[in-house]
């Protein structure tokens, strides 16, 4: 299938502003316990979704992990990629799934529990965490996605309604 000039335009801005977003949050200088970011990029992972669907939203997260680590924390990229690919597929699948049962927060908030999760997963694997302090981290790094999805939900919300055109496929209230 051959993808349109228009939408290959609109992906790239996508992903070059889920770069930039990814960057300048790294550069903040306010202080992140255990790393913790808001995950502002996946705003824009979450506005592929609704504009274009599950392919284009791991595409979208995928490339912006890619050339973030790349540009900033190459080292970091080996927790980032894997948690970007997972965390755009299961809101995908979730969006698939649920459809407007969930609205756009339930998936930014399930999207940034998965990507924790799944990026505590890799520091189980790759560095030998002990599986105690994997444990340890978890209710916090949930509670953490949590706080962050909610917030980043809100954002993607209000960007759908305000910039692309409305609300669509989620329903308005509610998570």
């Amino acid at each position: 299938m051959i993808m349109d000039t228009r939408k290959m335009v609109r992906l790239s801005l996508l992903v070059s502003l889920a770069t930039v977003l990814s960057i300048l949050e790294n550069q903040l200088p306010i202080p992140r316990p255990l790393w913790l970011k808001l995950g502002l990029a996946n705003i824009i992972t979450l506005l592929a979704l609704v504009m274009y669907g599950t392919r284009e939203a791991v595409i979208v997260a995928c490339m912006r992990s890619l050339l973030a680590g790349i540009f900033g924390v190459l080292p970091m990229l080996m927790f980032s990629f894997p948690a970007a690919l997972t965390s755009s597929l299961s809101m995908g699948l979730l969006h698939r799934a649920f459809g407007q049962r969930l609205s756009i927060v339930g998936l930014s908030v399930s999207g940034a529990v998965v990507h924790n999760l799944t990026q505590l997963a890799i520091a189980y694997f790759v560095l030998s965490l002990n599986s105690s302090s994997i444990l340890a981290l978890a209710p916090l790094l949930i509670l953490a996605a949590v706080m962050a999805g909610v917030l980043t939900g809100l954002v993607a919300r209000y960007l759908i309604k305000n910039l692309i055109g409305g609300d669509n496929s989620f329903r308005d209230s509610g998570v």
